[in-house]
């Protein structure tokens, strides 16, 4: 009995030491495939990269400007509706004031020193979009990075220029930079369209859902849901005090929080002129 167990044992051993050499490294290069798949790209699932302000910010910031801009150059200055024009605008301007301390404050990639805006990078990253793919980013890319940054600075000067608070020769270039800021806006959509038909990734569902492909340690630690409900919140409040405060007839508006009227409309400022010189000649 011991040496029929003794037999059979040295039989495997026997069997394992005349298997062909190239079965086994046939397994081991198996193993480093889908070791290798495991840390390469196949392996990225959806992470989460924007937060809720974040997302609230970006689809309320956009909207505000695609309106504000469709009635600038879609309603003639002297028709009432016009004065939309400057809300949405102050709507922008004020949503603006949230982004930048988020900038400074919030997520991982909603900060400003996130931002990939080297001139070099930025120049690379648009050269290689032409010829080729570019690096896939987990945040902003350069060249929606860029664009977001062109349009924080537009903003305030639109509004001081449009308001007169910056005199006449300010005031004068408004038209110049409403230009400006469409053709940034056109140009990063078309961006957006040219990276989702090359890579295959969605960047405005990436603004819904606030996940893109990409690593785990990519990703952030929290959607941040109760700040994004303060700031919704908040938000709203200040927009319906906004519109509670607009006296179409005046062409004026209260701004909240500040208690400072601004007058809409240059066309209806100077006819406020003349009526008041009209009462004193009375």
């Amino acid at each position: 009995m011991e040496g029929g167990l003794l037999r059979q044992a040295t039989m495997k051993y026997s069997v394992g030491e005349i298997q062909p050499k190239q079965d086994r490294k046939d397994r081991a290069m198996a193993g480093l495939t889908l070791a290798g798949r495991a840390r390469g790209p196949t392996a990225m699932n959806k992470t989460l990269v924007w937060d809720i302000p974040n997302r609230i910010f970006h689809w309320g910031f956009a909207g505000s400007i695609t309106a504000a801009i469709a009635v600038g150059f879609l309603v003639d200055d002297e028709q009432p509706l016009f004065q939309l024009h400057m809300l949405f605008g102050m709507v922008a301007l004020f949503l603006l004031i949230i982004r930048l301390a988020m900038g400074i404050l919030g997520s991982r990639y909603s900060r400003f020193s996130s931002y990939p805006v080297h001139p070099r990078k930025v120049l690379d990253y648009l050269r290689r979009s032409i010829l080729s793919k570019t690096e896939l980013y987990a945040g902003n890319n350069p060249g929606s990075a860029s664009a977001a940054l062109l349009m924080f600075l537009i903003i305030p000067y639109l509004y001081v220029s449009g308001t007169g608070f910056g005199g006449e020769t300010i005031a004068e270039l408004h038209g110049f930079f409403a230009w400006v800021l469409l053709a940034v806006v056109v140009v990063h959509l078309s961006g957006l369209i040219w990276h989702t038909i090359r890579h295959r990734e969605n960047s405005a569902l990436a603004m819904v859902t606030g996940k893109k492909t990409g690593r785990q340690e990519d990703s952030i630690s929290s959607a941040s849901p109760l700040w994004g409900v303060i700031i919704l919140l908040v938000s709203v409040l200040w927009i319906a005090a906004l519109f509670a405060g607009h006296n179409t007839s005046a062409s004026t508006v209260k701004l909240p929080l500040i208690d400072v009227t601004v007058q809409l409309g240059e066309n209806e400022s100077d006819g406020g002129d003349e009526e008041r010189d009209h009462d004193d000649d009375d």
